[in-house]
């Protein structure tokens, strides 16, 4: 059965996550850090938020300009350093218009990326749109890489949390799909304006709840 999870950033400014617990949500994923590698501005304020209202913070979230290994090494460390060892999914955004055509290179980008979060103790996977890693990705990935989550949106509509995406619509990718985002016009309770909403298909880990709330996941 999969999960209702929703993704956020400064975008969305303040949030009440005991109201987007209580509307039915099941999780989130949180940006970590912005272009300038500083930390996203509402990052702290939703990972504490997700904390009290004891919703588990399935993963943080980093977009991605990284062209060469080097800089991914960088900002996979800088995202780490943000975390201070605070225990959550790590997911590398490969959308951006300076990724595309970079063949192999992005593949030994992903990795490296990959590598210093692992080497940290963390898990990792790639956020991509189903366009994105049909051109940029499924021809150069010749074996198992990481779990991926990604973006398809069928439709244009408004939809709440107790609406269900076509599920015919489902992307299909030859890589583990962990996740897939089918709206960024999701609206609920404790959000303002428009969210991102997604189903996670594997069970994640609570353990960025503590343990005195753990009863209330």
């Amino acid at each position: 059965m999969s999960k209702k999870v929703i993704d956020v950033s400064s975008y969305q400014g303040t949030i009440d996550w005991r109201k987007v617990k209580e509307s039915g949500i099941q999780g989130a994923i949180i940006k970590v850090i912005r272009r300038d590698l500083n930390p996203d501005k509402q990052f702290e304020n939703n990972w504490n938020g997700c904390e009290i209202a004891a919703l588990p913070v399935i993963g943080v979230y980093n977009y991605s300009y990284a062209t060469t290994m080097e800089k991914a090494k960088t900002d996979a460390r800088r995202v780490l350093t943000i975390l201070s060892g605070r225990k959550t999914k790590v997911w590398l955004d490969v959308e951006d218009v300076s990724l595309n055509g970079l063949g192999l290179t992005l593949l030994e980008i992903i990795k490296t990326y990959q590598n210093e979060v692992e080497h940290a103790g963390l898990e990792f996977g790639v956020y991509t749109g189903l366009s994105f890693y049909n051109s940029n990705l499924k021809p150069y990935i010749s074996e198992p890489l990481c779990s991926f989550w990604i973006a398809r949106y069928p439709s244009d509509i408004i939809m709440n949390v107790s609406g269900n995406p076509q599920f015919n619509k489902k992307p299909l990718i030859n890589q583990l799909l962990e996740g897939w985002q089918y709206t960024s016009k999701g609206k609920l309770s404790g959000v303002s304006g428009n969210v991102d909403m997604n189903r996670f298909y594997t069970d994640f880990c609570e353990a960025t709840v503590p343990a005195d709330r753990k009863d209330k996941c």
